[in-house]
């Protein structure tokens, strides 16, 4: 995976709302989501970060296996509904 994101994903001093917890961002069994933003945005997320006022969308969901399993396509689209 390559990418960049506005949105730091490790920070040592805690410091972040979302980091406070863990010092990394992902942790085992997550499931994460990116989507594509425009480069104002990006900018004004970065700007964000920087004033201590970004935060993430986080949503907890329960992984089933076997729906997955049984629906391949369909399982996931219910996942990423949580985040809507």
């Amino acid at each position: 995976m390559f990418g960049v994101t506005p949105a730091p994903i490790y920070d040592p001093a805690q410091q972040l709302a979302y980091l406070k917890e863990h010092m990394v961002f992902f942790r085992p069994g997550d499931i994460v989501q990116f989507k594509p933003i425009e480069r104002d945005a990006y900018d004004l997320a970065v700007a964000d970060v920087d004033a201590g006022r970004f935060d993430l969308r986080i949503r907890a969901v329960e992984f089933s296996l076997d729906a997955f399993l049984a629906d391949p396509v369909g399982y996931p689209k219910t996942l990423q509904e949580a985040l809507a």
